[in-house]
C-alpha cells in the first residue's frame, strides 16, 4: 500500500482520514562537518518517517526540510527558519490537517534545534484544540539508538555531524561516502548558545565533539533498523494512550 501522501490523490486520502493519524517527518538543512550531507537531518527523519509508515500502513506527509539551524549560518549551504517562522509553520501544518479530518500528528524529528519551538507551536495549538494529540520523536536520543552509539562510538560519537548520523545517512546514499581523518572533534563544553560566527570560530570544520571516521554504512543499517523498530512501539504506545484517553 502506498502510504505517502504526496503520491496519492485527494479521494485517496479522503478514503484513510478515519485512521486520524498522520506521520510528519522534521529536519533541517544546515552543514554536518567536512563529510556529512547538508539534508543529514531531514534524509534521516524522511527515511525513517517512510519506513514507519511501510510498517503501520500509516499515513506519511511530505517532508519539513527546513529548521531552526542559525547558529550553522556561517557555513555554505545551510538554511534556517527563525523560531516564530517554524512555529507558524508547524501551526498552519497541524491546523491544516486538523480541518482535513486528522486528530493525531506524529513527527520523526531529525533535529536538535527544532525541539523548543515545535514545543511552543505544540503547547499553542493544544491549547486552542485540547482534542487533538500530538508526539515529537526525536530519532537519535531514542535509549535504543543512544545506548548501541555508545557501544560502538563510545564518546567520540560527538554532539553534531555524530559518528550515528553520518553513519545512516551512509547506509542511506552509500554513493555519498567520503573518508575522513581519523580524529575528534573540538567539544562543546566552551559556552552555548553561540552565534553564526562563533560557532564556525569554535567549531571550524562544523563538528561538535565527534569523530566520524568510525562511521560505516554497516553501522549506519544497523542504527536504522534500531530506530526503526523503537519508534514503531512509541507510534504503538501513543495510539494506545489515545485510546484509552490517558
Amino acid at each position: 500500500m502506498n502510504n505517502e501522501l504526496a503520491t496519492l490523490s485527494w479521494p485517496a486520502v479522503e478514503k484513510r482520514i478515519s485512521q486520524k493519524t498522520i506521520i510528519i517527518p522534521v529536519g533541517s538543512t544546515e552543514q554536518h562537518g567536512p563529510n556529512g550531507l547538508i539534508g543529514t537531518d531531514h534524509l534521516i527523519a524522511g527515511a525513517l518517517a517512510k519506513a514507519l509508515g511501510d510498517e503501520t500502513g500509516i499515513l506519511v506527509a511530505p517532508t519539513m526540510a527546513y529548521g531552526m539551524s542559525h547558529h550553522h549560518l556561517a557555513f555554505p549551504g545551510t538554511a534556517s527558519l527563525r523560531p516564530e517562522t517554524l512555529i507558524m509553520m508547524t501551526t498552519d501544518i497541524i491546523s491544516s490537517f486538523a480541518r482535513n479530518g486528522f486528530s493525531r500528528f506524529f513527527f520523526v524529528n531529525g533535529h536538535g534545534g527544532n525541539v523548543s519551538s515545535m514545543s511552543a507551536a505544540f503547547s499553542q495549538i493544544l491549547t486552542d484544540s485540547p482534542n487533538l494529540r500530538i508526539q515529537l520523536a526525536s530519532w537519535w536520543l531514542l535509549p535504543e539508538v543512544t545506548a548501541r552509539e555508545k557501544e560502538v562510538f563510545g564518546s567520540e560519537n560527538g554532539f553534531h555531524a555524530t559518528c550515528g548520523e553520518v553513519a545512516v545517512t551512509w547506509y542511506l546514499f552509500p554513493q555519498a561516502q567520503t573518508p575522513i581523518a581519523p580524529g575528534v572533534a573540538p567539544d562543546p563544553k566552551t559556552e552555548w548558545p553561540v552565534g553564526p560566527e562563533r560557532f564556525r570560530m569554535l567549531y571550524p570544520d562544523g563538528r561538535m565533539g565527534s569523530n566520524p571516521a568510525l562511521s560505516t554504512g554497516e553501522i549506519g543499517a544497523e542504527l536504522f533498523a534500531i530506530a526503526k523498530a523503537a519508534l514503531v512501539t512509541k507510534l504503538s504506545d501513543f495510539l494506545k494512550m489515545d485510546q484509552s484517553g490517558v
